[in-house]
């Protein structure tokens, strides 16, 4: 008798199970908030790269919660600075994966994507880079995403106007801490079709260039392409009073205002790959108009701030068209965005991951872009 009682309680109990194993998988929990991380540097000689994208992000998340959150959820924005070093980036994503819970990063460090690819794809974890975006990064693992301006594409442009400008020789300066300036100083390389005369590496900390440069100028070096960050404005300073008089390149770190006031003036007139939000348009003139009440001042690098608040919101997109915070069904609902009308223009994910933006090239003038 006392078996015959306890085999219809057993199948209750496994009905009553499935049931809410299916419901949790169905849909997000009523309560409680959905954590994304930010990763990147708010200070050291990168924080350009990161001092107004956890801003853009913030006032996304802020904007989603006052609609409501998604199925009564809020979303809460956790942030650390990892000063661009990708040792610290580590740090930071153990504290947000293991302490706080975080199943969606963004991250800007680009060495730490690398370092933390198969991390997030073990801890089921979505990582979202929203300052770098090119084959290398996006073809890591299904779990790496990013929405940003297309890296391989600043190498294109800066190498095309050296050709038309009529440079034959040109050196380059580069980073070598990570792998995001060897991979612009490749890619020029490989588009060039004039003579590189010499090709530099430096580390991060550098303040003396002036063997590199000197080297360069002997070459008779008609351009030099700086690809760096802050410290750029001392090479610039120093190969102007070393004589050398030919045309600057560098990437968009050059709207640094801690790399225009190194370079003391040196940074007028030179011309490098940007990108500008088209800001006169909806959605972005609403996202600029609020930037601005939040910060008291545009964004300073676009390229590191727009695409962050449409990163924000096609996650929050995902999570609500999946009705699950299953990290598969958001990955594949990421996958699935299209046209979305976000304030960088239409938002569309390619099979690997990754939404480009072209960048351009513009020419600084009074310490503003201005596009050619």
């Amino acid at each position: 008798m006392k078996k015959q009682i306890w085999i219809p309680i057993l199948v209750i109990v496994v009905i009553v199970v499935a049931g809410l194993i299916y419901v949790s998988q169905k849909q997000p929990q009523q309560t409680g908030v959905i954590k994304i991380g930010w990763i990147g540097p708010q200070t050291g000689q990168s924080a350009v790269l990161g001092m107004d994208s956890f801003v853009a992000a913030q006032i996304a998340i802020d904007e989603i919660n006052e609609a409501g959150g998604i199925d009564g959820r809020q979303f809460e924005l956790i942030i650390e600075d990892d000063q661009y070093n990708t040792a610290k980036s580590v740090d930071a994503y153990e504290k947000l994966v293991n302490i706080d819970g975080v199943d969606f990063i963004l991250a800007n460090t680009y060495g730490s994507i690398f370092a933390l690819a198969e991390k997030a794809k073990k801890d089921k974890v979505i990582l979202i880079d929203p300052l770098d975006c090119n084959s290398e990064l996006a073809g890591l693992n299904d779990n790496v995403f990013c929405l940003a301006t297309d890296s391989e594409s600043i190498a294109e442009i800066l190498s095309d106007n050296a050709e038309k400008q009529g440079f034959d020789k040109v050196g380059i300066l580069y980073w070598n801490s990570d792998m995001f300036m060897p991979l612009i100083k490749n890619v020029f390389e490989k588009e060039f079709d004039g003579e590189i005369v010499l090709s530099e590496a430096y580390v991060a900390g550098t303040k003396d260039f002036k063997t590199q440069l000197t080297k360069m100028i002997n070459r008779d070096a008609d351009a030099i392409v700086m690809l760096g960050y802050d410290e750029t404005g001392i090479a610039m300073k120093q190969a102007r009073e070393l004589g050398f008089r030919g045309q600057f390149y560098a990437t968009g770190t050059l709207t640094s205002p801690p790399l225009q006031e190194a370079a003391q003036g040196t940074a007028e007139g030179v011309l490098f790959g940007f990108w500008d939000a088209p800001k006169s348009e909806e959605p972005t003139k609403s996202f600029t108009e609020s930037f601005i009440a939040v910060q008291g001042r545009p964004a300073i690098l676009d390229l590191a701030s727009y695409p962050s608040y449409d990163a924000v919101n096609v996650l929050a997109l995902a999570i609500d068209n999946a009705n699950s915070l299953n990290i598969k069904k958001v990955k594949s609902e990421l996958l699935q965005i299209q046209g979305y009308k976000g304030v960088i223009g239409d938002v569309s994910f390619a099979e690997d991951g990754s939404a480009r933006i072209r960048e351009s090239v513009f020419k600084l003038v009074n310490g503003v872009p201005v596009k050619l």
